[in-house]
């Protein structure tokens, strides 16, 4: 079933109605008709499965016949901090980690980071790329992107569990028993040029546990999409180890 955002504006009991741009795609692109079911979700969790009743070029208007809320709750909420890569390459880790369940991307700004100009644009065009990222992978829940910050203003007190990938760190892995008990997880990777050997001394004195991912030196958005998948994968390991207790 087709899945489409929609604000919480435009929902009004049981009528959604829609207007620009995802109205004109859903009636002149995917040449949707009136009778047929679609599903809206908001940014709160909740899908909205809805009978369009109404389409033009410019406005859709649909009854709702069901819905429901479609929010999990995870024990290890994961925020990537990700040192701002070069135009596609942050795309993609912005897409990526939206699939792969990542709560909330902070995107942060280190000495060897080429942000470029025009950010705010680009924080725009990462907020359309989460929402279509959801559209494609059923996630009802968008991942959040925070305000940009410097890495020296990093603020890490929330987080249980603090991991910084670094390709000079030889011995170091991630251990299956590193999360023991449910927290919030910060996980940092470094741009392209990686991190400085003073930047590395300052996340050591906010307590970061240093990593690598292996023998071989990753590109910088492969060790984010990596490092994701790997502590994801340990949080539900341990998650499903405590239900089974």
């Amino acid at each position: 079933m087709r899945r489409f955002f929609v604000r919480a504006d435009q929902v009004n009991g049981d009528i959604v109605t829609l207007t620009g741009c995802e109205a004109h795609h859903i009636s002149s692109v995917l040449r949707m008709r009136t009778g047929q079911v679609v599903e809206f979700f908001d940014a709160a969790g909740t899908v909205y499965q809805t009978e369009i009743t109404s389409l033009t070029t410019r406005a859709l208007q649909g009854k709702i016949i069901y819905r429901f809320v479609d929010r999990i709750s995870e024990q290890f909420p994961l925020t990537l901090a990700q040192g701002i890569l070069k135009g596609k390459k942050m795309d993609m880790v912005v897409q990526k980690a939206t699939e792969l369940g990542v709560d909330s991307l902070l995107p942060v700004i280190s000495r060897y980071c080429v942000a470029g100009k025009n950010i705010e644009r680009r924080l725009n065009r990462w907020q359309r790329i989460v929402t279509q990222a959801c559209k494609q992978s059923g996630r009802s829940v968008p991942m959040t992107i925070e305000p940009i910050v410097r890495l020296e203003e990093l603020v890490v007190t929330d987080y249980s569990y603090r991991l910084c990938c670094w390709e000079n760190e030889k011995e170091a892995l991630l251990s299956p028993d590193y999360l023991c008990s449910a927290g919030k997880i910060l996980l940092l990777i470094g741009p392209e040029g990686g991190l400085h050997e003073q930047e590395i001394q300052r996340i050591r004195e906010m307590n970061f546990y240093i990593i690598n991912l292996g023998r071989h030196v990753l590109r910088a958005e492969t060790a984010s999409l990596a490092a994701v998948s790997i502590v994801q994968y340990l949080g539900r390991l341990v998650a499903t180890d405590d239900k089974d207790d």
